[in-house]
């Protein structure tokens, strides 16, 4: 029995007797380590990692301020989650803006401030708004697709007015630092306008119909550092690319429900490295294509869990390669980011 007791003593009570505050120094992992998720899945190179979800403005890392939660205490109410995110736009100041149709304004969430304010429930209010430009004045450009409206929010000023009108239904926009032009989609028409600083417009091309300078609701558009457009035609299975003046430059996509094949593309954004990626709402994915057109990867499939989208439509990458997806049914804004070949090589950490 005495023996016992001392193997006791021996074993068990260093155990009980070490500090608390030493029981974090053991060098091995008490718990299985996350794996994160990234495509390829099981590569030691991986293209694109998943990063985090937002749902609502503290997800983006801004606080409650005091009256904020005073109110809440209040009236029991809860923070601004968004409601159904379609258009996307994070800029190099720290700021992300979310058109969210399903409540009728756009999210502005300043991360470097760490202030919230919502666009479109004032004096001037939005109905629709589906796509979001910057330019470089510092302009936010909103397209209302019901009230077939271009407005422009000037964020210095903070001020909402409408901008370009005698639309149909306008969708998708992109500001072209190339030429310093707008391009909005109009979806009803089948056509993109071009219009200036001043909201005149200077020429539009395209028309309904399955050619090549036809379209059929066509719904977004992107250009990449060379001026070049992409425009996502869903009901023509594909993204027609033109040039800035408005020229045939090539095709991605044809249809089909495999990777590599267009189901109903809504979104495109373009990467440092020239990928154009292009959510496919009805197969619930992103996919990767060069600038050929071929199929680098896709990443998420359907579903609620992270890198999982449900209708996903609208898609940004800003200048460090993070890529914002908007997941429109799981009422979140995906973040991803695209490790480019720079990094890949090792001269930049991710």
């Amino acid at each position: 029995m005495n023996r016992r007791l001392g193997i006791f003593f021996f074993i068990v009570m260093p155990a009980v007797l070490l500090p608390a505050g030493c029981a974090t120094q053991a060098p091995y992992q008490t718990s299985r380590p996350i794996a994160r998720l990234q495509w390829p899945l099981f590569s030691s190179r991986p293209q694109v990692i998943w990063q985090k979800n937002i749902a609502t403005y503290q997800d983006a890392g801004i606080a409650k301020g005091f009256w904020k939660k005073a109110l809440e205490l209040l009236t029991g109410s809860e923070e601004n989650r968004i409601s159904k995110p379609y258009g996307v736009l994070s800029d190099d100041r720290g700021r992300l803006f979310i058109a969210d149709p399903g409540a009728g304004c756009v999210h502005f969430m300043d991360i470097r401030s760490g202030r919230y304010t919502i666009i479109g429930d004032g004096d001037v209010r939005l109905r629709t708004p589906v796509g979001l430009a910057e330019d470089e004045q510092g302009n936010l450009y909103i397209t209302d697709s019901t009230a077939a409206v271009v407005y422009v929010y000037r964020i210095g000023e903070k001020t909402l007015a409408p901008f370009l009108k005698k639309l149909v239904r306008p969708t998708g926009i992109v500001y072209n630092s190339f030429n310093k032009l707008l391009y909005v989609v109009d979806t009803v028409a089948g056509t993109v306008n071009v219009v200036d600083g001043e909201g005149k417009l200077q020429r539009s091309f395209g028309s309904p119909g399955e050619g090549r300078m036809n379209f059929n609701h066509p719904t977004d558009i992107a250009a990449d550092r060379r001026g070049q457009l992409y425009v996502t035609d869903p009901l023509n299975y594909r993204v027609m690319i033109y040039s800035p003046e408005g020229q045939v430059v090539g095709q991605i996509g044809k249809a089909g429900d495999v990777p590599g094949e267009l189901n109903k593309p809504k979104g495109v954004a373009i990467d440092s490295d020239g990928h154009i990626y292009v959510c496919d709402s009805l197969q619930d994915t992103v996919q990767m294509f060069d600038n050929n057109g071929a199929l680098v990867l896709n990443f998420g499939s359907n579903g609620g869990d992270d890198g999982e989208f449900w209708m996903p439509s609208g898609i940004f990458i800003d200048a460090h390669d993070y890529i914002y997806v908007a997941d429109t049914y799981n009422r979140r804004i995906q973040v991803f980011r695209y490790i480019s070949k720079t990094r890949r090589e090792g001269l930049e950490e991710p």
